[in-house]
């Protein structure tokens, strides 16, 4: 018997043992615990100086935005956290802010099973036509994650950071609902 501390009515979207969920404030906490040091922090959020703090997680999406969990049958805490938010002044395109998994399962296939399900989320239940997301290139494993999921990379960015006072070079990438059901036919 699995154990799910969410509302059923809250679910997006279920993929087998996972079940992608409205965020509920009361995660912000745990959320904020996940980043382990500044750098990683940097990676996650370049615009949110340390300390990561619950109120500064449940800022994050702003006002039109969509904050979701993963959770795992089984498992009362989640075992993600990402955001489909709309891209400003472009209707139908939406973007992945935000994407963490708890430290203790990286590397296990969560990153990429939960990049799917917010996918299929934007997809099919939020009718968008392409998400994008950047990276910074530093960051293997995120862009191997991504990747693997369909993303293109689109084009390099430079950005001046507040957090550091400096630029910073990032990969724009994208896929488009006809690239994704490409890759997933039938869902």
């Amino acid at each position: 018997m699995s154990i799910a501390p969410y509302q059923a009515s809250a679910v997006h979207v279920q993929n087998g043992p996972l079940a992608l969920v409205t965020f509920d404030r009361e995660t912000a906490p745990l959320v904020a615990s996940w980043v382990r040091d500044p750098h990683e922090l940097f990676w996650l959020a370049p615009k949110t100086l340390p300390p990561l703090t619950a109120e500064k997680v449940i800022d994050w999406p702003g006002p039109d935005g969509c904050p979701l969990l993963l959770y795992r049958d089984g498992d009362l805490d989640p075992v993600g956290y990402a955001e489909l938010n709309p891209m400003p002044g472009q209707s139908y395109h939406l973007w992945i802010g935000h994407c963490i998994v708890r430290p203790e399962l990286r590397g296990q296939g969560f990153g990429r099973a939960f990049v799917e399900m917010l996918l299929r989320d934007a997809f099919l239940n939020r009718y968008a036509t392409r998400v994008s997301l950047v990276v910074f290139p530093d960051n293997v494993a995120a862009v191997r994650c991504y990747r693997g999921t369909g993303f293109l990379h689109i084009r390099e960015q430079v950005r001046q950071m507040p957090s550091t006072g400096r630029r910073h070079s990032m990969i724009e990438m994208r896929i488009t609902r006809t690239q994704h059901s490409t890759l997933h036919p039938g869902r």
